[in-house]
């Protein structure tokens, strides 16, 4: 087999569909909500910099900025962990359709490992593998990344997946696996 042909594609079922959403994507959605409301916050700050009366006393605007400033840093956690709540709720409705499942799929080619899904894209490479842990039901693959985010792959026989070939893949080319039984 050689490097340069090496590419699989796997469809996910239910259960690895939950994890990568839990593991991955409900990270990725809350930094995008946070930086979204710190944009409106530095926003409404400016907005009221602007429609600032020029004869008031600046004090009084540094003052209310700090305590908006308070106030959303206060709020902030809970709102964003609501709003990202409510998506993966969505979500979760969402998983009953075959056409929203079979979009999430992972795609392991020589150099990087792609994950797709509805609700975002990530890539990494191989050389971003710390460990891969082979067990009795999943393939596990260990991210080095800030996060130390995990792929778990189902070692049972779904959608004619060639397991053997990126089992082997991963133990010659990137990372001794660990067998776990």
């Amino acid at each position: 087999m050689s490097d340069s042909l090496f590419s699989l594609e796997f469809e996910l079922n239910a259960t690895e569909i939950q994890k990568l959403n839990k593991m991955y994507f409900k990270n990725i959605w809350e930094e995008r909500i946070r930086i979204l409301s710190i944009i409106f916050l530095i926003g409404s700050i400016f907005l009221n910099f602007y429609f600032i009366d020029r004869n008031s006393d600046y004090i009084i605007w540094i003052i209310r900025s700090l305590f908006f400033v308070a106030l959303f840093l206060l709020f902030q956690y809970s709102v964003v962990k609501t709003i990202c709540s409510l998506i993966f709720l969505l979500i979760k409705r969402l998983m009953k359709f075959e056409k929203f499942v079979s979009r999430y799929k992972l795609n392991f080619t020589n150099s990087f490992i792609y994950i797709h899904s509805p609700t975002g894209e990530i890539s990494h490479k191989w050389s971003q593998i710390e460990k891969a842990i082979l067990t009795k039901d999943f393939f596990l693959l260990y991210i080095k990344e800030r996060n130390g985010y995990i792929i778990s792959i189902s070692n049972r026989c779904i959608n004619n997946r060639k397991m053997e070939e990126l089992i082997s893949f991963v133990d010659n080319k990137v990372t001794k696996i660990t067998k776990i039984c």
